[in-house]
């Protein structure tokens, strides 16, 4: 029954990506280190730009917006409500982070600067998504984990477009749900509301009692069934493989001692849940102090840890407006209620 029921999740969300245009593929970008990047896009991405013609010489290629998942299921999972809505405006990259799917690497490298680079090398062009040459503008959007990785890829984008002089143009970034700020005390708080001694434990759920317990943080209005069966099969799809390696990610975040979060030249836009458990909504308001004046605070009432999820509506309207709309942060925090 578990193996059926997620079977037929998988087919249903991937459903979702391929109807709104996006094809799987598959990038080694770095070929010292064996580092293997799946990923979906909009084919257009996936073949040389067109030669300049009288029909196409006056239509600019469209924006491209980046989507990092966070910790849980795969990224098909965690964006499908975001997919169709984004790709009537938007050419998508959906990256499957490194330790998560079929991404892998021989690296001993754990943190979320090392996710950022190997998709950085991702956005580069070239063989791997060749119709991102030229002078095109990247938006960059990450939930939870992957928001941690989109604060350190737009740095290192920048970074790159003045080191080398092109590349990408990096355009509006969005954290959702991703405390950039957090530090060991957080992580004890975390646990602690979790039931659990470690914040790895939960995270990185060893068992369907500990995927139980995060399931139940994570949303503000979980399910209040779920079979042990499927239960067991999630685990087993999605949390079992390369438990360990995740397990080492959670413990190379970056955030904390040593780590100052500073203002992107960007607009920003900071998504929260209002219940969430996991960071809970002080921590956004936390953020925006950090990252300054271009920055903005929307919340969403009544959701937890993945509003993207649990009011796909508003988010998707908060989101595009965001990247569709010149100026369309204010100077502080603002709410959706």
């Amino acid at each position: 029954m578990g193996f059926g029921v997620v079977s037929l999740l998988n087919a249903m969300f991937r459903r979702m990506f391929t109807s709104a245009g996006l094809r799987p593929a598959s990038a080694t970008v770095d070929a010292g280190d064996d580092t293997v990047i799946h990923f979906w896009a909009h084919p257009s991405l996936l073949q040389p730009p067109p030669p300049p013609s009288s029909e196409n010489h006056h239509q600019p290629p469209r924006p491209v917006v980046v989507l990092i998942h966070g910790f849980g299921p795969d990224p098909t999972w965690q964006w499908a409500a975001q997919a169709g809505p984004l790709s009537r405006h938007f050419d998508l990259v959906v990256p499957t982070l490194l330790f998560f799917g079929a991404s892998a690497t021989r690296s001993p490298a754990r943190s979320d600067a090392f996710q950022a680079a190997a998709i950085a090398a991702l956005l580069a062009g070239g063989d791997h998504l060749p119709g991102l040459a030229g002078d095109r503008t990247v938006h960059v959007v990450g939930t939870s984990y992957g928001g941690l990785v989109a604060y350190h890829l737009a740095r290192e984008l920048l970074d790159r477009r003045h080191g080398e002089g092109g590349g990408v143009r990096v355009g509006k970034v969005a954290l959702c749900d991703s405390d950039a700020c957090k530090g060991a005390e957080d992580d004890r708080a975390l646990a602690a509301r979790g039931g659990v001694a470690e914040v790895t434990e939960l995270l990185a759920p060893a068992d369907t009692s500990a995927l139980r317990r995060l399931m139940a943080v994570c949303a503000h209005r979980p399910v209040k069934f779920l079979p042990e069966c499927l239960l067991r099969d999630m685990l087993r799809n999605y949390f079992a493989d390369k438990r360990e390696d995740k397990i080492a990610l959670i413990k190379g975040i970056t955030t904390g001692e040593g780590f100052q979060l500073t203002p992107l030249p960007q607009d920003v836009l900071i998504i929260w849940g209002e219940f969430d458990q996991i960071f809970p909504v002080e921590k956004a308001h936390k953020m925006k102090e950090k990252l300054g004046e271009k920055a903005t605070v929307k919340v969403i009432p009544n959701t937890g840890h993945l509003p993207q999820q649990e009011d796909s509506k508003l988010f998707n309207q908060i989101l595009l407006d965001f990247l569709l709309h010149p100026n369309s942060t204010s100077n502080g925090s603002a709410s959706a209620k």
